[in-house]
């Protein structure tokens, strides 16, 4: 549980406002936020939601991106009553190419999925994700984001597909 608490609160510092810093076409690291549906196949199929926040982060100013993140599903099972909830600490390598203010990615990476409601005790899974988006930049310091990111639980026993939709916002 301990370990879960510094999780959580590592993510909430990570997006918290920093202040103005460099345009996010040029700088070298974003904060992003995520939401969207999320269809599913673990035991059972349907649509959840899944909620995505990130520290981006370019240590080569250019094509390179580094993503370390945190997921969150839920989705309410076919025969039961109560919903299950997942964290999913990530992290994503992804090569973007400059388009202007466009930039297209895409990438792959690796976590672990945590069941935190809805199910007897925390089980740790192992996942795999490949994703794909477009982040658009509207002023020096903020931006669109749009995503499909696949991701395999316990690979390759369950997968979920998270479109997400949000902003982006320069850090550093």
């Amino acid at each position: 549980m301990v370990r879960f608490k510094r999780l959580w609160l590592a993510c909430a510092l990570s997006l918290a406002p920093v202040g103005p810093a460099t345009a996010q076409g040029l700088g070298r690291g974003y904060v992003s936020a995520l939401v969207g549906p999320s269809p599913y196949d673990l035991a059972g199929t349907g649509t959840g939601l899944a909620v995505n926040a990130g520290l981006a982060w370019r240590p080569l100013a250019r094509v390179l991106v580094i993503e370390p993140g945190m997921g969150f599903f839920t989705y309410r099972p076919q025969l039961a009553a109560d919903r299950v909830d997942f964290l999913m600490p990530e992290i994503s390598v992804q090569a973007e190419a400059r388009l202007g203010a466009v930039r297209p990615y895409v990438g792959g990476g690796t976590g672990a999925a945590v069941r935190i409601s809805g199910g007897p005790g925390q089980r740790w899974d192992w996942t795999l994700h490949a994703l794909a988006g477009l982040r658009v930049d509207l002023t020096p310091d903020w931006g669109l984001r749009a995503e499909m990111r696949l991701r395999a639980i316990d690979p390759w026993g369950a997968n979920t597909v998270d479109l997400g939709f949000g902003g982006s916002r320069a850090v550093f």
